[in-house]
């Protein structure tokens, strides 16, 4: 009987306790989605909600705020070699409330799509997110399907951040965007900018 009443107070303990909660992401991506606009651009629609603040230090825990989001693009060169090539962009956005839903976008320019014959889907896309500079855990709706494990993540990422210098700024947020059509665009939340100046 006294073992029993242990592990039940000790399986209490661990549900009660605030750092085990801590396991709930701030931010959850809803969905990625990939449309074809005018001139062949590419447009990157991530669906974003918030979930509230669950560091315990929080200073409101309705709010969320420094959060990055990171994507990674690959589409397939060369079908013999299983060569890729690789885009990447971030954007980071100032603060979002619990409860908010919010979507950034980004565009993969119609000549580039058009030069290299790409599909509106890439082949592999991961969403990074991270909250005061410590990146959440991958969620499945923020990769594409053929990316079933951890390892093949892991290994997509390194192989994008090592590779993706070639198309540096290629992929750009919806702020750097113009002169385009934007296409269908809503919910946009307060982007920090640091624009490289001259």
């Amino acid at each position: 009987m006294n073992k029993f009443f242990v592990a039940v107070v000790a399986i209490l303990a661990i549900f009660l306790n605030p750092k085990a909660l801590i396991a709930q992401e701030a931010i959850k991506v809803d969905r990625v989605d990939f449309n074809s606009l005018r001139d062949d651009w590419i447009q990157m629609e991530i669906e974003l909600s918030c979930e509230g603040n669950p560091k315990p230090e929080a200073r409101d825990k309705n709010y969320v705020e420094k959060i990055k989001v990171k994507a990674y693009l690959a589409y397939q060169r060369d079908d013999e070699d299983r060569a890729f090539d690789y885009y990447t962009s971030e954007v980071e956005i100032v603060i979002m409330e619990k409860g908010d839903d919010n979507n950034v976008y980004f565009y993969l320019p119609g000549l580039i799509v058009e030069r290299d014959q790409l599909q509106t889907d890439p082949d592999f896309y991961y969403v990074e997110v991270s909250v005061d500079g410590e990146a959440q855990k991958p969620q499945k709706a923020a990769m594409s399907s053929n990316i079933p494990n951890l390892e093949i993540l892991n290994s997509f990422i390194s192989k994008a951040d090592a590779e993706g210098a070639a198309n540096e700024h290629v992929l750009m947020p919806i702020y750097l965007t113009s002169g385009i059509d934007l296409g269908r665009v809503s919910q946009l939340p307060a982007f920090l900018r640091r624009d490289v100046r001259d």
